[in-house]
């Protein structure tokens, strides 16, 4: 059998919280039939779809080759917001091989497709160019099959390396988990999965930036060399008020690559908003403080290398401290390190930023594309960001709990102070 080993993906397979979601708004001639059609097709040219998660005796996690799993494609029954809340409670069966899952609204003027996929399967960007082969695929036109291709943690840079330091507190970390350490299976994450969304449920909510707004941002970005998503951060750090301590996804996939994986790295930057200094020069501060990071080859690929250290069933591990009644000293002390344990990071952005797609496909053209990653474990509230067209759409993703309120308003004022640039 056909296997693909997981390495950089690890962290997601046991998580309770992998749902990526993508709403997009299709405007042209759109029938049922039609829809569903393109749907199939697309997914029969993405070999990621016609495989399972699979886990060997040792812990050792593999994509294996299956029989494509046939997916949910249903009419959207209520809001996509309310769908996706819906749906993030109930797991993808991805030790079967389901990664995604569809729903569907007619409208006068085309149709709402609602995407709904483990993140295991692919990022944000993955699902953009999916989106983009359904779109072809209505059109009559073509696309081309995507082979199975993972990030390679062996190609990491050399220079990322971690010091030796680092990589003696790991091996210490390993052989100490080696010790009262264990292996976890699927069972074992249904019923943490369950057990998890027993109590919780998230909420939704997006901003738009269109036509001349939209535009006015972008004349600002290029005249003042600042980039539109430092604009963003820097208008969120601005309504998080104090110190704030920002994580932000980063793209690390090959120029023209459009196939579908997980592509991205993490950073992080700490900023206070010096209300002494105009938007200008604060934006480039933290542009500074972004690129000082993107440009140092140790810091951008510090994650990664960071947990390629990490024994795999330890990652594991960690998910069932901090959502089960598992008990182990190692692990509490990576979820704690991590932010899974409380002391989750203020303000998480992934910016898709100007989608490397088209808006228009024949006679179909996308009107709207919204994206909105998953609430990680150790994010308060996290905004996605995808523009398209003359159009900037934002989510934002957080716990429906006492600070909810409080998140929202940050949200809507952050967006505010970007509007009124």
């Amino acid at each position: 059998m056909e296997k693909g080993r997981i390495d950089k993906e690890r962290t997601w397979i046991f998580s309770p919280v992998n749902n990526i979601v993508f709403k997009a708004e299709i405007k042209g001639s759109v029938t049922e039939q039609h829809l569903m059609d393109a749907i199939h097709n697309t997914v029969a040219h993405y070999a990621m779809l016609h495989h399972k998660i699979v886990l060997d005796d040792k812990g050792n996690a593999y994509y294996e080759k299956t029989e494509a799993f046939v997916p949910v494609i249903q009419p959207l029954k209520n809001g996509w917001m309310e769908t996706a809340r819906e749906q993030e409670k109930i797991p993808f069966a991805i030790d079967r091989g389901e990664f995604i899952r569809f729903f569907y609204h007619l409208t006068d003027s085309g149709a709402v497709l609602l995407i709904i996929a483990h993140h295991i399967a692919g990022d944000g960007i993955s699902f953009t160019y999916f989106i983009q082969d359904i779109l072809k695929s209505m059109a009559g036109v073509k696309i081309e099959y995507k082979d199975l291709e993972l990030f390679n943690m062996e190609n990491l840079p050399k220079e990322a390396d971690l010091r030796a330091p680092m990589t003696w507190l790991m091996k210490y970390m390993n052989r100490k988990w080696k010790k009262t350490g264990r292996t976890f299976d699927f069972n074992d994450y249904y019923s943490m999965y369950y057990k998890y969304w027993n109590s919780r449920e998230t909420l939704i909510y997006t901003y738009n930036l269109e036509n001349d707004i939209y535009d006015s941002i972008y004349s600002y970005s290029k005249e003042n060399k600042i980039t539109v998503n430092t604009m963003v951060t820097t208008a969120l750090i601005r309504a998080g008020g104090g110190l704030c301590d920002v994580g932000m996804a980063a793209n690390i996939r090959e120029k023209g690559f459009t196939g579908m994986g997980n592509y991205a790295t993490g950073i992080s930057i700490k900023y206070h908003y010096n209300e002494q200094l105009d938007f200008t020069e604060n934006a480039r501060q933290v542009q500074d403080l972004i690129y000082g990071k993107l440009n140092d080859v140790s810091k951008k690929y510090f994650l990664l290398q960071f947990m390629s250290k990490i024994e795999p069933t330890l990652i594991d591990a960690i998910y069932f401290n901090a959502c089960d009644d598992y008990h182990n000293k190692t692990a509490r002390t990576f979820g704690s390190m991590f932010g899974y344990n409380g002391n989750p990071k203020g303000i998480s952005i992934t910016n898709l930023t100007k989608l490397p797609i088209a808006a228009d496909y024949g006679e179909y053209e996308i009107k709207d594309f919204t994206f909105v990653p998953p609430l990680v474990l150790n994010a308060k509230r996290i905004i996605g960001i995808a523009s398209i067209g003359r159009k900037m759409v934002l989510s934002l993703h957080l716990r429906n709990d006492a600070d909810a309120e409080e998140h929202c308003s940050f949200f809507y004022k952050g967006m505010e102070y970007l509007k009124n640039l």
